[in-house]
C-alpha cells in the first residue's frame, strides 16, 4: 500500500511516497512537534520504506493513503 508522509522521518523527507512495509508496534503518546499534536490516543507504528531504500518507523496519523 502506498502513503504520502506528512512529515520528516529520518532520511526521509515531507510529501514523499512510501510503502507501507509491516505494522511495527503503537505510539503511545504524542507530543505538541507531532504533526497532529498532543494526544494520549495509541496509534498504530508502521515501517515505511521510500524509493531509495530509507526505511523508518511512522505513526499511521503521519501518513495520508494514497489510491
Amino acid at each position: 500500500m502506498k502513503a504520502k508522509l506528512l512529515c520528516n522521518a529520518g532520511a526521509i523527507q515531507e510529501e514523499t511516497a512510501v510503502e507501507i512495509v509491516t505494522h511495527a508496534g503503537m505510539n503511545e503518546t504524542r507530543s505538541a512537534r507531532d504533526v497532529g499534536g498532543p494526544s494520549t490516543i495509541p496509534a498504530p507504528v508502521y515501517e515505511v520504506a521510500d524509493d531509495e531504500g530509507h526505511v523508518e518507523k511512522v505513526d499511521t496519523r503521519d501518513l495520508e493513503v494514497l489510491p
